[in-house]
């Protein structure tokens, strides 16, 4: 038999701080991705650590995240510990040897925290993905090639609303998303907060609790090619997640949360452009097909990461990414706090230290 043809295919070790809530959902994801093994998980709490090992045997726990760094040879470490607890994890992280990081959305809680992350990851050629997962939904991707191919025309408007508020824990998807699939920089924002949820509604005194420090917000973002896009996620906002945009051909809508496949696109357009306001510019359905993986968006968003340092590829969520979706959350709350005056991009550095509250357990357990 022939000797030495294969090539040996490497996994790449995964190492994770903080497994609670949305943390439990990053580890699992690692077991999908290919190329990925999860090899040690790190948390304060002892009895977050007994539920990673009743569930991932062959792992091991550490109640200190350094203590981990230093034993393990992690090739990717997954932040999932709240904004707050992150600067000294990746500082230590970078100076360690870790050669990607994998941060739980939103970035930071200030914009100079954010810059200082982004900072220590640069000059230590340490790539920093943060986790906007839509970024790698191919459904995602293809509104984006779509609308840079001229199929909608010129982008005009569009509007973008979500069910249970929180401009920074759930707004900054959004943000990210409406960034990603326009591919243009926002220029400016103005709009109106509001804490707190809608007690005549679907109250839940969780989700009300969360929303007294995360408000909704009502608004808008001009972007620097013309485009302004409203969003809208106060208290009575009810699902599906909407998102539409619309160009001069046509306009796309999309439904998250719904049909067979979580998701319904409906796309209609014309095949030249009209910019007849009075005139009646006739639009026609057409085909935009649903796309469906076997895996979510993170563990995509993972096996790109070892591509990423195993190949130098392309990073699709770019700690500069995330600091931007970051940097409208500040902008919305200093403009409602403003009488919702409009606020200009980028803010100024004496906005750095604004801080943005996303969730009210103190400990961050």
């Amino acid at each position: 038999m022939c000797k030495g043809v294969f090539m040996n295919v490497k996994n790449y070790n995964f190492g994770q701080v903080g497994y609670r809530g949305r943390g439990k959902g990053l580890a699992s994801f690692v077991v999908e991705a290919k190329g990925a093994q999860l090899v040690a998980i790190a948390d304060l709490v002892g009895e977050n650590l007994e539920d990673a090992k009743s569930l991932y045997s062959n792992i091991n726990v550490y109640s200190n995240h350094l203590d981990m760094i230093e034993a393990e040879n992690l090739d990717v470490l997954i932040i999932a510990t709240a904004p707050r607890f992150r600067l000294p994890i990746v500082t230590d992280a970078v100076q360690k040897g870790v050669k990607a990081i994998y941060m739980e959305k939103p970035i930071a809680n200030t914009l100079a925290e954010a810059d200082q992350m982004i900072s220590l990851c640069k000059d230590n050629r340490v790539e920093l993905s943060i986790g906007h997962q839509r970024r790698w939904d191919p459904n995602f991707v293809n509104i984006k090639n779509a609308i840079k191919n001229g199929d909608l025309g010129t982008i005009t408007h569009g509007v973008s609303y979500w069910t249970a508020g929180r401009i920074g824990a759930n707004g900054t998807h959004f943000l990210d998303m409406i960034n990603f699939v326009l591919d243009d920089e926002p220029i400016r924002i103005s709009g109106i907060s509001q804490f707190g949820m809608n007690n005549k509604a679907d109250f839940n005194e969780s989700l009300n609790e969360w929303m007294e420090k995360d408000p909704g917000v009502s608004g808008f973002i001009d972007y620097s090619r013309g485009t302004r896009i409203w969003i809208h996620c106060f208290n009575d906002v009810i699902t599906p997640h909407t998102h539409m945009f619309c160009g001069t051909k046509g306009r796309i809508d999309v439904f998250e949360g719904m049909g067979e496949f979580d998701m319904d696109i409906l796309y209609r357009a014309s095949d030249k452009d009209s910019t007849d306001m009075r005139g009646v510019h006739i639009v026609e359905p057409k085909q935009f097909p649903v796309v469906t993986v076997d895996k979510k968006p993170e563990s995509l968003a993972y096996e790109e990461l070892i591509r990423v340092v195993s190949e130098r590829k392309n990073n699709s969520s770019t700690g500069e990414d995330g600091r931007k979706a970051l940097e409208m959350i500040v902008a919305f709350q200093i403009s409602s706090e403003n009488g919702g005056r409009s606020v200009a991009l980028p803010l100024p550095e004496s906005c750095f230290n604004y801080e943005v509250g996303y969730h009210p357990n103190k400990s961050g357990k």
